[in-house]
Parts: structure tokens; sequence; C-alpha cells
């Protein structure tokens, strides 16, 4: 052993007989990966292209549509109607909003959370929402860009409920969006078969979830609250796991869990 551990040869060999008898497969692949140089810039280099392709696509799908202009959702007037735990279903004008819509046979193309006032100021962060390119982050009443905004209100959630809403969603910030997890969305609502390796698991606590996109983000934080968003015929328990990947900003509209606090072009 010691003589096959100081040759390249022999350490990959070891790895391989490792691998035969442990489940650490990942670990010994890497190993066998550091022995072989060529390899591992060959991998190195995939990894950057792949980032920057993915990148690429993001700012490319993230780009307004010039020809059909959005117009924002006057502040004051959203200002005066929401409270803590409000769900902010916007038309967007960007190209990724225009596929959602297109996807999902919806009017809506994003969902956020209103979360109360983040910092101090005549416009202060107030919202919470999964953004493709940021992730998840905190934005101004003044950044919701949308031509139309539908405000949906909980119902029969208590002010202590709708706060752990709010500071749930609001620890959240700076998680990443879930690329994988809208991938995989759009292939489901194509209903364009996904080999079952690539499906993500639907057991998935709201604790444990690091990636989001906006639906996720929110439903993840009403499960919380024993408050699902998909229909169900009993309120499930904070620990409880549901499967939230085809869940669509059309969903929260047509839930009947909300009411409707402000019409789609009132706040236009």
């Amino acid at each position: 052993m010691t003589t096959l551990a100081r040759l390249r040869g022999g350490r990959i060999f070891l790895h391989l007989l490792a691998m035969l008898g442990d489940r650490c497969v990942r670990f010994h692949v890497a190993g066998i990966i550091r022995e072989l140089p060529s390899v591992a810039a060959a991998l190195t280099l995939l990894t950057r292209t792949r980032t920057r392709l993915v990148g690429a696509l993001v700012s490319y799908l993230t780009q307004p549509i010039k020809h059909c202009p959005a117009t924002n959702a006057d502040p004051q007037s959203l200002a005066a109607i929401l409270a803590c735990g409000d769900v902010l279903l916007s038309d967007g004008n960007t190209r990724v909003a225009v596929l959602v819509k297109r996807f999902t046979r919806s009017t809506w193309s994003h969902v956020s959370m209103y979360v109360g006032p983040l910092e101090e100021g005549t416009d202060p962060l107030c919202i919470v929402e999964a953004d493709i390119a940021a992730g998840v982050r905190p934005i101004r009443l003044s950044e919701l860009n949308a031509s139309h905004v539908r405000v949906l209100r909980p119902i029969g959630l208590n002010a202590m409920h709708r706060r752990q809403l709010a500071d749930w969603v609001v620890s959240r910030i700076g998680s990443e969006y879930d690329l994988a997890h809208a991938w995989v969305l759009g292939r489901n609502l194509l209903r364009v078969p996904l080999p079952t390796r690539l499906r993500p698991s639907p057991n998935t606590t709201a604790n444990s979830a690091t990636r989001f996109i906006c639906c996720s983000l929110l439903a993840h934080a009403f499960a919380l609250v024993g408050y699902p968003i998909l229909p169900v015929e009993t309120r499930i328990s904070p620990t409880a796991t549901v499967d939230q990947r085809n869940l669509t900003p059309g969903d929260f509209e047509h839930a009947s869990v909300f009411e409707v606090v402000c019409p789609a072009n009132s706040v236009s």
C-alpha cells in the first residue's frame, strides 16, 4: 500500500478500490482528478465557461422589452395599502417575465412580499424578492419594476404569524437564485420529460432550503406558519415537507387562502 501511495497510478488505483467499499464517490472522484492535472484543468475551464454562459443568458433575459415600456406602480399608493406579510403579484417587462407569462399562461410574472420598512427614510427597503440575477434581495417600492401590481393578503393570519413570515423571508436575503429549479419548472410546464436523477427532491423543508425562485421563497415562508399555498385538505405543521416545485405566480392569484386587497390596475 505504501508503495502504491507513492505513485500517481497507485493513488488512482487506491481511490478506485476504495470506491467499491464505501459511498464517498465524490471524494474519490475528486482525488482521482487531482492526480490528473490535465483533466482538472479541463474541468476548471468547463466550469468557468458554463458560469460565463449562464451569466450571459441571465443578463439577456433580464433586459427590458424596448417596444413595450413598463410603467412603475405608484409607490405612495402602494404604501397606503400594504401591510406586513402581503404578497405582491407583478407584471414585469423583461424577456424572462414574458417567458414566465407565456409558459404559465398567467398575467403575472413575479411574486414578492412586503415585509415593512427595513431602514429609515421616505422610500425604505421594504419588499423582499428572489431575483434571477441578484438572488434574494430587498428592494424599495420605487424599484418595483412592473406595469401592473396586485396585492394579496393572507386570510386569517394574525399579526404574530405575519411578522414570522416577514422575518423568515428577510433572514433569507443573500441566498442565491435557484436556476436549476427554474429550469426544471420550465420543463414541467412544457411537459418535457426529465430523467429521474435530475428531478429535485420534493422533501425539502423550509429551514433547509438555501436557493429559491420567487414562488418557492414565499411558499416556504407560508409553510413555516402552517399556511400552504398549494391546495391541500389540511394545514401542514411547521416541520412538515411540501412539494413546491411546480408553484407559479398565477397559483398565488387563484389560491383561496388570499384575498385581493388591491385590483391589478388601481395602482398602475
